[in-house]
């Protein structure tokens, strides 16, 4: 999504393109947390921007609470399955565009969110443009996930690092600066969400798949070693459960002062 350097209309360069599918096997967000961003949008009416939205697994929820949702993606793949999975749906707009510029009208969002997506930003960029997508007294959402201390969690962990030793890790402090941008002088309010979802085999497989620095990092060989290992760790385990933490933080925009009547 931040890469600058690649042209928006290049489907080849946009990794992402190529992990629509597998990104279908990822589990659903837990309803505490769409509720919870419901809410940060003023309910049901409120208008959401969901910054690298994906296939939708944020968008299309929250318009299921009765928001307007505008799903901005680069990824035109990702478009294409969030729209068949929307269908006729009302309540959500996709937009071809980066977080760092959506294209969308100034001050017409309540509520504007980034889940699982940060690394993906410039938080300098996207940070203001999400200053100028706000309306007063709107908020900015940052959800990041990290693996569970789990046993099967933190052995899937160790595989796809010794897979991949080169995979990058989220840039420290990039989600304190794009939420100090987007909502200057606001307090950062912090809270946790669990997710919690067992796979299968197929499933398992897809969703390591969808991982950029598995399914778009590694060749077919690699990834197929990867899923193997991963298949017998689940085994071992009893079964494989994707668990991870999630945390959500936000800020809300304030309202200007209103000036003093004169007396």
């Amino acid at each position: 999504m931040g890469r600058r350097s690649v042209p928006l209309d290049d489907a080849s360069r946009w990794v992402f393109n190529r992990l629509a599918d597998d990104y279908l096997a990822r589990p659903p967000y837990p309803d505490a947390l769409v509720d919870r961003l419901a809410a940060l949008a003023g309910g049901a009416g409120g208008r959401v921007a969901d910054l690298g939205a994906g296939v939708g697994h944020l968008a299309i929820p929250l318009a299921g609470r009765g928001l307007s949702v505008t799903a901005v993606e680069p990824a035109r793949a990702m478009l294409e399955v969030l729209e068949a999975r929307a269908g006729s749906a009302a309540g959500i707009r996709v937009v071809h565009a980066t977080a760092e510029r959506t294209g969308i009208a100034s001050g017409s969002c309540d509520l504007v969110v980034l889940a699982d997506a940060v690394q993906w930003v410039d938080p300098d960029l996207a940070g203001r443009e999400a200053a100028r997508l706000l309306a007063p007294g709107g908020a900015i959402a940052v959800v990041e996930p990290a693996f569970a201390r789990t046993p099967f969690m933190e052995g899937l962990s160790a595989l796809l690092a010794r897979a991949n030793p080169k995979s990058r890790p989220r840039p420290p402090g990039a989600v304190r600066q794009l939420l100090a941008l987007a909502a200057a002088g606001a307090p950062v309010v912090e809270e946790p969400f669990t997710q919690d979802a067992p796979l299968d085999d197929g499933a398992l497989a897809a969703v390591l798949g969808s991982l950029s620095y598995a399914g778009a990092a590694l060749g077919p060989a690699a990834l197929d070693a990867v899923v193997s290992d991963a298949l017998a760790l689940a085994r071992a385990a009893g079964g494989a459960r994707f668990r991870r933490d999630l945390t959500l933080r936000w800020a809300a925009r304030r309202r200007p002062r209103r000036g003093r009547r004169p007396a």
